[in-house]
């Protein structure tokens, strides 16, 4: 449902669902979809198909695992295995952002007909500097108190705006 909302929003309407290895006359298809999509039908998968997505989803993975090692050896005391889903998200985001040496535009562009939105690229596991929540509201601080506090860009949010970035406070950890 989320996936064709924000496809709607570039004219998008998908025609087919593509499961593997589910039943669709039960459960979540048969009940939810037919009420909140607005998809034609579901087709199962062919073993050509689901093997170019399980090789997709390894490549992805190998990507995802290759960030998130390399976080965690500039940031040894902070980054650990638990920090998984937002490499795993940074790596799709960065494989629909950029563009391939057989193609002229990037899997983003291709879909939307938009460039990418710099937030799915930027760096992430980068130092961060957060506004004291005092000076945010508007009120003063003492002149010798700190003005900020370091963090980790993780990436953007999910849930708010695109432009809304996500920092893992290190003094909570």
């Amino acid at each position: 449902l989320e996936f064709e909302q924000w496809s709607a929003q570039f004219g998008i309407k998908i025609k087919n669902i593509r499961a593997d290895n589910v039943d669709i006359r039960h459960g979540y298809f048969r009940t939810h979809a037919p009420k909140h999509s607005n998809t034609s039908h579901f087709v199962l998968l062919v073993p050509l198909v689901e093997w170019v997505a399980e090789r997709f989803i390894g490549t992805l993975t190998e990507r995802a695992r290759t960030i998130l090692l390399h976080a965690m050896s500039k940031w040894p005391d902070t980054i650990t295995e638990d920090m998984w889903t937002y490499a795993l998200r940074h790596a799709v985001n960065f494989h629909n952002a950029s563009i391939r040496k057989d193609r002229q535009h990037s899997p983003y562009r291709l879909y939307t007909g938009q460039e990418a939105p710099w937030s799915l690229i930027q760096g992430i596991w980068m130092p961060a500097f957060v506004l004291d929540k005092t000076l945010q509201d508007g009120n003063s601080l003492n002149k010798w108190k700190s003005r900020s506090w370091k963090g980790v860009y993780i990436g953007n949010s999910n849930h708010h705006s695109s432009f809304i970035p996500l920092i893992y406070n290190l003094r909570t950890t």
